[in-house]
C-alpha cells in the first residue's frame, strides 16, 4: 500500500544506526508529524538509509509531504505496524 501525507514535523526521535554485513553504514530516523491542524492528528514514521546518513533529513517545524508504505510484522504473537517513508518533499512557504 502506497500513501501520501502532508504535515508539520513536531518531534525528531533519537536516530539509530550501525554497519551492515557488507560494511556499509546505515541510519534510521523517526519523526512525529502532525497531519491535521484542525483535529491534531499525528503519525509516527521512519526514514532509513542503507548508504550512510539520511540525506537532507527533515527538521522540527518543517512542513513536508511524504510518500510512504505501511508494513506489518508479527513478534511473539502480537502484530505491529510501521510507516516507512520513501520520499520527503519540503513544502514550506
Amino acid at each position: 500500500m502506497k500513501c501520501e501525507a502532508e504535515g508539520r514535523i513536531l518531534v525528531e526521535l533519537p536516530s539509530t544506526g550501525g554497519v551492515t554485513r557488507d560494511g556499509k553504514d546505515w541510519e534510521k530516523r523517526e519523526y512525529i508529524m502532525e497531519t491535521s491542524e484542525r483535529y491534531h492528528s499525528k503519525m509516527r514514521f521512519s526514514v532509513c538509509s542503507f548508504d550512510g546518513p539520511v540525506e537532507n533529513p527533515p527538521k522540527v517545524g518543517d512542513k513536508i509531504r511524504v510518500n510512504f508504505t505501511v508494513e506489518a510484522r508479527e513478534y511473539k504473537g502480537n502484530w505491529y505496524n510501521e510507516v516507512r517513508v520513501h520520499r520527503t518533499e519540503n513544502i514550506n512557504q
